[in-house]
C-alpha cells in the first residue's frame, strides 16, 4: 500500500515540466482570463510588441521595420559596434532571459536564436527611444508609453542594462552612465539616490515604484498618469458633511488623514484610458509576483473616497481587489470615525447653509443677535415680575 502511494507521488512529479519551464523566477507574467475580463483592452498592445508575447500579430507588424532601423542607429552610435559583438554579449544572459517569462511558448525555447534575435530586436529599439527623444515623437508619444507599460509588454531590465553597457562612454554622446539604464528613463537629481540604486526587474517595475515616489512628468519618460496636477477631485457626500478637507499629495506613499485638523491628503490622479491601463498592469503585476499591492489598495481606498461619478474608472479597476495595505487601511478606518461624530456633521452643515456669502453671514449674525436680545429681554421681564423694586 505504501509502496503505491510513492509511485503516485512519483507519476506526478514525472508528469511535472522542469522548474524553469514552469517560470519559477519569472518576472513577466500572462495575464490569466479572471484578471483579463476587468477589462481587456487595458493589456494588449495598440501599437508596438515588446518581448515574445504578443511579437507577429498582425496589427503590431509595421513597427517591425523600426526595430530594424534601431539597430542600424544603435551599431551607429557606437564605433565600431559590430553584430557579433551585440550577440557574444548577450549570448550568456540567453537561459535568465527566456526565465524572465512565465508560460512561455515552447517554440521560443526549441529556437534559442529566435529568441534572442527578438530580445536584441526589441531592446534596441526601447533604447533608441530613450536616446533619441525625437525618434519617440515620430510616433503617437502616448500609445508609445503606454505600451512600454504593459506587463505582457516587457522586457527584462538586465536586457536593457546589458545593451546600454555596450555602448561605451566616450565612444557615442548619448551615454553617461554606463551599465545603468535608469539614468535613461529617470533625471538622476529628481529622484534620489534610493530610486536610482534599487534594482527593477523591467520598466513596469519602474513605473509602479516612481508611482510611489515624488516624479513629476518632466522628469519621467515612462509617464502616462500626472499625480499631482491640477485635476480635482471631490470626497463622497457622508464625508464632506463631516467637514473632511482634502489636501494634494504628490505620490501613493502621500496618504495621510489628520484627524485634528480634518485633512485627508491624496494624490490626484486625471483618470483616462491610458492611466487605467498603466494602473491595472501594474496591480496585475502586484498579484502574480505576490508583491505588496500598494497600487490595488490606493484604488480600492480611492473607489471608497471618492464621490460617485467620480468613482466609475476605480470601482471598474478595484474588481477583486483588497485594501490590504496596512497604512491605507488605516486612514480609511480614521477617516470613517472622524465621519461618526454628530457634531462635525451639524458644524459642517451650519457652515454650508449659512456661511457661504456675506450676505447670509450678516444675516445670521443678525439673527443671532436677536435672539440674544430677545432672551436677555425675558429674562429682564421676569426679573422685573418677581423681584420688583422696593418703593
Amino acid at each position: 500500500m505504501v509502496e503505491t502511494i510513492i509511485q503516485n507521488l512519483e507519476s506526478h512529479l514525472a508528469n511535472l515540466q522542469s522548474i524553469e519551464s514552469k517560470g519559477i523566477g519569472a518576472s513577466i507574467y500572462r495575464i490569466p482570463e479572471h484578471i483579463m475580463n476587468v477589462n481587456p483592452n487595458a493589456f494588449k498592445p495598440k501599437l508596438v510588441s515588446f518581448g515574445p508575447y504578443h511579437h507577429g500579430e498582425l496589427h503590431l507588424m509595421p513597427m517591425e521595420k523600426k526595430k530594424h532601423e534601431a539597430l542600424w542607429y544603435f551599431k551607429k552610435s557606437c564605433r565600431g559596434l559590430t553584430t557579433e559583438k551585440i550577440v557574444s554579449g548577450l549570448w550568456n544572459m540567453l537561459g535568465d532571459l527566456q526565465g524572465s517569462y512565465d508560460k512561455l511558448d515552447d517554440k521560443w525555447k526549441k529556437e534559442p536564436l529566435k529568441f534572442l534575435e527578438l530580445m536584441i530586436l526589441d531592446g534596441c529599439l526601447i533604447m533608441h527611444i530613450f536616446l533619441e527623444d525625437k525618434y519617440l515623437l515620430k510616433f503617437n508619444n502616448v500609445d508609445v508609453q503606454r505600451d512600454m507599460l504593459l506587463l505582457e509588454n516587457q522586457l527584462p531590465m538586465m536586457l536593457l542594462d546589458k545593451l546600454y553597457s555596450i555602448l561605451k562612454p566616450g565612444k557615442n554622446k548619448f551615454v553617461m552612465h554606463p551599465l545603468n539604464v535608469k539614468s535613461l528613463v529617470w533625471e538622476s537629481d529628481s529622484v534620489g539616490t534610493g530610486a536610482m540604486e534599487k534594482d527593477y526587474l523591467h520598466l513596469l517595475d519602474m513605473y509602479r515604484w516612481e508611482l510611489n515616489i515624488n516624479v513629476l512628468p518632466r522628469w519621467s519618460k515612462l509617464q502616462v498618469s500626472h499625480l499631482g496636477t491640477s485635476h480635482e477631485i471631490r470626497l463622497a457626500t457622508r464625508f464632506h458633511k463631516a467637514g473632511i478637507k482634502l489636501e494634494k499629495g504628490w505620490n501613493l506613499r502621500a496618504v495621510s488623514f489628520d484627524e485634528n485638523k480634518g485633512i485627508l491628503s491624496l494624490p490626484f490622479i486625471e483618470m483616462n484610458a491610458n492611466i487605467e491601463s498603466g494602473l491595472l498592469n501594474a496591480m496585475a503585476f502586484e498579484k502574480l509576483s505576490g508583491i505588496d499591492n500598494i497600487v490595488g489598495s490606493f484604488v480600492v481606498l480611492m473607489g471608497n473616497l471618492l464621490k460617485k461619478g467620480e468613482v466609475d474608472s476605480f470601482n471598474q479597476l478595484a474588481k477583486g481587489e483588497v485594501l490590504s495595505f496596512l497604512d491605507y487601511y488605516s486612514v480609511y478606518r480614521l477617516v470613517n470615525e472622524h465621519c461618526k461624530r454628530p457634531w462635525r456633521i451639524w458644524w459642517t452643515t451650519l457652515k454650508d447653509v449659512n456661511f457661504q456669502n456675506p450676505w447670509t453671514i450678516i444675516s445670521t449674525l443678525s439673527a443671532s443677535i436677536g435672539f440674544v436680545l430677545l432672551i436677555l429681554q425675558t429674562v429682564y421681564g421676569m426679573y422685573g415680575y418677581y423681584l420688583p423694586r422696593r418703593s
